[in-house]
């Protein structure tokens, strides 16, 4: 087994040097890895804002949360000289840091899966720390296998297969992934939006001159798309509660179908559903 301290060359006098941050969220335990496959500069925004002073040390090797055991590599970060800053957005309090990506082994961000077994809760480790339990030591991770390419995001994969949160659907229409844009903007039909922290649903169509691309940009600029219920959702919690909303597909329908049929299947939807008695339809 390779060690991730050998792959990065750490020895072990320079432990007390490291803290290893394991990249997860409470919302979304996934939301780090969705990050850095959205590009690395996204990854250390988000990582730099801290609910606490947790990067005590010079130097975090970064992992982030895939499956159970299983850890992507997100590159080791030098802390800055300067004290973090208190931060506060929409009600939620932290610590601002400066951070900087260190030239070590960057051709692995993203490609390297780190395996290590926690079996406990904390998420910023000293490199040197051996769990009181007998658990694996941090400095016993090792390399569980290398992707032939970086994380990125991932091509169409197919219109039953669509599921996806906010942040990757702005991600994808505003870079104009061109297999999503492809397959959407040559369908009409019906979807379904989830607000994840309830379970509240929503149905809506695509039909007219719009296609699911078209009606799911707007989506993306403002997260409610103009529906009467999201944009009260949005009013009552702020605009980042968009990031609890799912999307996803029911049906798709030809282009040339007519609006009658659409609308039709769009309140079909809506009854199995029920989402207009406990959902987020208002009609």
């Amino acid at each position: 087994m390779l060690k991730l301290t050998q792959i990065l060359g750490i020895d072990d006098n320079e432990f007390k040097n490291y803290k290893v941050h394991l990249a997860t969220d409470p919302g979304d335990k996934m939301r780090p890895y969705k990050k850095l496959m959205l590009g690395q500069q996204e990854f250390t925004d988000w990582q730099e804002s801290q609910t606490n002073k947790n990067f005590g040390r010079r130097y975090i090797i970064s992992l982030a949360y895939i499956e159970k055991d299983k850890w992507m590599f997100a590159g080791v970060y030098e802390v800055m000289p300067v004290p973090p800053r208190p931060i506060e957005r929409n009600g939620w309090n932290g610590w601002k840091y400066e951070t900087r990506l260190v030239d070590v082994q960057q051709d692995l961000i993203g490609r390297a899966v780190i395996y290590f077994h926690r079996n406990f809760r904390h998420s910023y480790l000293n490199l040197e720390m051996i769990p009181a339990d007998g658990g694996m030591p941090p400095r016993d991770m090792y390399l569980y296998c290398l992707h032939e390419g970086k994380v990125s995001i991932r091509e169409f994969p197919g219109f039953d297969q669509v599921d996806i949160d906010y942040e990757l659907l702005k991600a994808i229409v505003g870079k104009s992934v061109n297999s999503w844009k492809t397959a959407l903007s040559n369908v009409k039909g019906v979807y379904l939006i989830v607000d994840a922290r309830t379970g509240r649903q929503y149905v809506g169509s695509a039909y007219g001159e719009e296609c699911i691309w078209q009606r799911w940009e707007a989506y993306a600029a403002s997260g409610h798309g103009g529906n009467v219920e999201l944009k009260r959702l949005l009013a009552q919690h702020g605009a980042d509660y968009a990031e609890n909303f799912r999307y996803s597909i029911l049906e798709v329908c030809n282009m040339n179908l007519g609006n009658d049929y659409i609308i039709g299947r769009e309140n079909h939807w809506k009854n199995i559903l029920m989402t207009r008695e406990f959902g987020l339809n208002e009609n």
